[in-house]
């Protein structure tokens, strides 16, 4: 029997518009033991998130075709996961918006990597939400 920390990776789905800033996350999810799939922007996330059933959503709330707390709105109403969302900016407004609409992290980009890997195991251990 194998061991019990030998549980499947973790599911995280990224919502990233800037291609290389994605692929960065991509790459550092992907080294840390998780299941990584992006999205550059809402309507692919969502279309991914139907499909694929992320265990969490590292949501920019920048994004091109939606507003990213109008996205996380969608996606909270959609399943209890955990939403962590960054911005380049920091506008309380939009980060506000996206605590209102479900989003239950928020971090700061440049996204440090360390920084980054301790909020997302905090929030994939932690006991799920409905």
């Amino acid at each position: 029997m194998p061991p019990t920390s030998a549980a499947e990776p973790s599911k995280v789905l990224v919502v990233e518009s800037n291609p290389a800033m994605a692929e960065i996350e991509v790459l550092v999810l992907a080294n840390a033991g998780h299941e990584v799939i992006s999205a550059g922007n809402a309507q692919r996330a969502l279309n991914l998130a139907r499909r694929w059933n992320p265990d969490l959503v590292l949501l920019e709330l920048d994004l091109p075709d939606l507003p990213g707390a109008n996205l996380c709105r969608q996606l909270r109403n959609r399943a209890p996961i955990p939403i962590i969302a960054v911005s380049l900016d920091g506008n309380p407004d939009a980060i506000g918006d996206a605590y209102a609409a479900g989003a239950c992290d928020y971090l700061p980009k440049p996204l440090r990597t360390g920084e980054l890997l301790d909020h997302i195991r905090v929030h994939l251990t932690a006991p799920k939400v409905a």
